[in-house]
């Protein structure tokens, strides 16, 4: 191996070498390699086999000879990339599930316009694009996800807001090297202004945490921190939704919500509840669905507190995901709409 080749395999990480590897070996002896991987490593592999368009020969061989085999000895460069990836991905997971991992891929490694923007505190934005004219801030805020665009947009004045908007609204495509532009200026100005300190702690991403953990473990973690610090656990509890939050929503929520329950699922769920919440479910569906359910509920005999949660714990998650497709509201207690984290 050349000092060159050496110098080039030294600086290969490992994803990158299992990258050199697979395409030296192809698709058929990959594709039984890449299936026993596991999902993370076959994303960071997949990766790396979609940017490395070739490997040079002394390269490929100072691989081989790393990973203690000597059965190949292919001269010149050989083809990688995305055609490359889908046939191996292919091989090894089928055709659709191939396709669905080069485009999962793909978009991992397409950063979107104006992302840097996506954590940065809306009012710091919204302060520092009042300045801008009304159709630098449209394409900016046409390029976000929705939810970040309206937080800063509110933070806009009235006939600002009333000027980007329509300018949304009116404009149909914007030119890649506008965008860039745009971009660019963007970028430089947002490194004076804003903070790049990341937030790792506080109640929000704690109530995140603990939205994502079984019934069991989320009240052992609330009811403790209620014992030792009252005020953090309510704030906690703010911003989050569980599963005696349901008595928040107003009717036509609850109406909305109802109607993607399974009868079973409410059946359990009511089980350890107070009498109220219950009502809260009987008063918004018919008389017929509400006594068929109450008699479900007591023909159910005894049932284990952790079914009772399991089912609690479902219902709780098409609450959330109906908040996030905007097809109900949640009230907040601080007397705001806030989105669920």
């Amino acid at each position: 191996m050349n000092d060159t080749a050496a110098q080039a395999h030294a600086s290969l990480t490992g994803p990158q070498k299992v990258a050199a590897l697979l395409i030296t070996l192809g698709t058929a002896t990959s594709a039984k390699i890449l299936a026993r991987l596991s999902p993370d490593a076959v994303d960071r592999v997949a990766q790396e086999l979609m940017t490395t368009p070739s490997i040079r020969a002394a390269v490929r061989d100072s691989i081989l000879e790393e990973t203690y085999t000597s059965l190949f000895s292919h001269m010149g460069e050989l083809s990688g990339g995305s055609n490359y990836a889908l046939e191996l991905f292919k091989e090894a997971f089928g055709e659709a599930k191939g396709h669905l991992l080069l485009e999962r891929i793909h978009q991992t490694l397409v950063v979107p316009p104006f992302d840097f923007l996506r954590h940065a505190d809306p009012i710091q934005v919204a302060q520092m694009l009042v300045s801008e004219h009304p159709q630098t801030i449209a394409i900016i805020l046409a390029h976000l996800e929705p939810r970040a665009a309206a937080k800063i947009l509110v933070q806009l004045e009235a006939p600002i807001q009333l000027e980007v908007a329509r300018r949304i609204a009116t404009t149909d495509q914007t030119t890649p090297d506008a965008i860039e532009v745009v971009e660019a200026g963007i970028r430089r100005r947002m490194s004076s202004v804003i903070s790049n300190a990341a937030v790792v702690g506080g109640t929000r991403p704690l109530a995140h945490v603990l939205n994502q953990v079984d019934r069991s473990t989320e009240r052992q973690i609330l009811g403790s921190l209620m014992e030792v610090d009252q005020a953090l656990a309510d704030e906690v509890r703010r911003y989050m939704f569980v599963f005696e939050d349901i008595a928040v929503l107003d009717d036509r929520s609850m109406q909305r919500v109802v109607r993607e329950l399974d009868s079973k699922d409410m059946a359990l769920a009511l089980k350890s509840v107070n009498e109220q919440l219950r009502e809260k479910f009987f008063s918004n569906m018919s008389q017929r669905a509400a006594e068929m359910l109450k008699e479900e509920i007591s023909l159910g005999g005894q049932v284990r507190m952790k079914n009772v949660e399991e089912a609690q714990g479902r219902i709780v998650e098409v609450v959330k995901r109906l908040e996030d497709s905007d097809e109900i509201v949640i009230s907040r207690g601080d007397g705001t709409d806030d989105a669920l984290v």
